[in-house]
């Protein structure tokens, strides 16, 4: 009897053993059963509100956005001024910047990051206004190396290079009177100037002395009927003039400093 009543007794505490650890795994099953049948409802009321907000139902001046570690990423803002949205590396450097005055709107990027080392200052911009459309590269000082532009009425368009000095070294354009070159020194004297007629008819070039001075042009027509070079001194006068044209022919002729001819070839017919 003793031995029915103990295995009786081990029976009894196995089948409660059993019951306990069927009821947590029911609880645990009617909990995810009623997360998965209220979660969809829950995510349609999410979303019908969601789709019931307009524009106006958020209204602030200024959005931080920060990432999971709370280190801010973005920024968002408006004041009398116009509006602007701003870009943060890692460790809350400003990457890139956007934004609108009214009567201006454009993009900029920045060194001083963990992109590009440098001081903090623009170092890429695009933008538009009333005058046209442009973009800039800078210097790690914030001047302006590189500047490319188009007019507002798309009849003109050019780029240039300047130095830390912000004199234009080089550039190159287009408009409704031609197209042409230009090359400049350090002392922001033009010294080289070549451009093309827009129907191609004339083009020529010109060099300039140091103090910005005519030195040397050469020139001629898009049919080849005519060409020729011009070569000046410090006061203007040219010294050297020789050319070409279909219809007189070739020559050459040498001045002197009052503008005497001194010399020419071919002579003319008959001397």
């Amino acid at each position: 009897m003793d031995s029915q009543i103990c295995a009786l007794t081990e029976r009894v505490a196995r089948l409660e053993k059993s019951n306990r650890a069927m009821k947590v795994i029911f609880a645990v099953a009617i909990l995810f059963t009623a997360a998965m049948t209220s979660t969809p409802k829950l995510l349609a009321k999410t979303v019908k509100k969601m789709a019931a907000l307009d524009a106006g139902i958020i209204t602030a001046q200024q959005i931080l956005l920060v990432n999971g570690s709370g280190q801010k990423v973005a920024w968002l803002g408006s004041g009398p001024g116009g509006a602007g949205l701003l870009f943060f590396d890692s460790v809350g450097k400003t990457v890139v910047a956007l934004g609108e005055t009214g009567a201006s709107a454009g993009l900029a990027t920045y060194d001083g990051n963990s992109i590009l080392p440098g001081k903090g200052v623009t170092r890429a911009a695009v933008g538009i206004s009333a005058t046209g459309a442009g973009l800039t590269a800078l210097d790690g000082n914030g001047n302006p190396t590189l500047v490319s532009g188009v007019s507002a009425d798309s009849t003109s368009a050019g780029s240039f290079v300047q130095d830390s000095n912000g004199y234009a070294r080089a550039g190159f354009g287009n408009a409704p009177n031609g197209s042409g070159f230009f090359a400049g020194d350090s002392n922001n004297v033009t010294r080289y100037v070549a451009g093309i007629k827009p129907d191609g008819t004339q083009a020529g070039s010109v060099t300039f002395d140091a103090t910005g001075k005519p030195q040397l042009a050469l020139g001629g027509n898009g049919d080849a009927s005519a060409a020729g070079m011009l070569a000046l001194d410090s006061t203007g006068q040219d010294r050297l003039d020789a050319g070409y044209s279909s219809t007189a022919g070739g020559g050459l002729v040498v001045k002197d400093a009052t503008g005497t001819v001194t010399w020419f070839a071919p002579e003319p017919a008959g001397e």
